[in-house]
């Protein structure tokens, strides 16, 4: 059995707007990201992303799945210093529109190994609620 955690927010901002910033996968808009190198397009699957954190933790993160039409991504996480407590875990997100009023549902779930204690889960949901605020102070201002 494995440990699930989905966050999300809806965005005053169009999808083309928030998926523009999220496809780069740079997470520039995230405070705790210091810096992110990309080994090639950062739309092709099997693609590594380097991303080093402010706190200096480094990790490598290879993508699983890229849908410009779904405007969703899917990664996980290869290599981690320090490293990281679940054996494994794949995280996604999706941007959805919100029809109504032009603004977008954005989801950001995670699914860990078996091994995934309750304090990952929770320090996954933290994380991903202050990265989803960010987010969006980015984008409606």
């Amino acid at each position: 059995m494995s440990s699930y955690n989905v966050e999300s927010r809806v965005i005053k901002a169009p999808v083309t707007k928030v998926w523009d910033v999220l496809k780069k996968q740079d997470f520039s808009f995230w405070s705790l990201v210091k810096s992110v190198e990309l080994s090639t397009s950062p739309s092709e699957v099997g693609s590594v992303r380097k991303t080093t954190f402010a706190d200096g933790t480094i990790q490598k993160h290879r993508l699983l799945e890229f849908s410009e039409i779904k405007h969703q991504f899917t990664y996980e996480i290869i290599e981690s210093e320090p490293a990281v407590t679940a054996l494994s875990a794949q995280h996604t997100f999706k941007v959805i529109p919100v029809t109504a009023d032009n603004t977008s549902f954005v989801q950001w779930s995670s699914d860990f190994s078996a091994d995934g204690s309750l304090e990952v889960v929770m320090d996954a949901k933290y994380k991903k609620l202050d990265a989803l605020e960010e987010l969006a102070k980015a984008l409606e201002n």
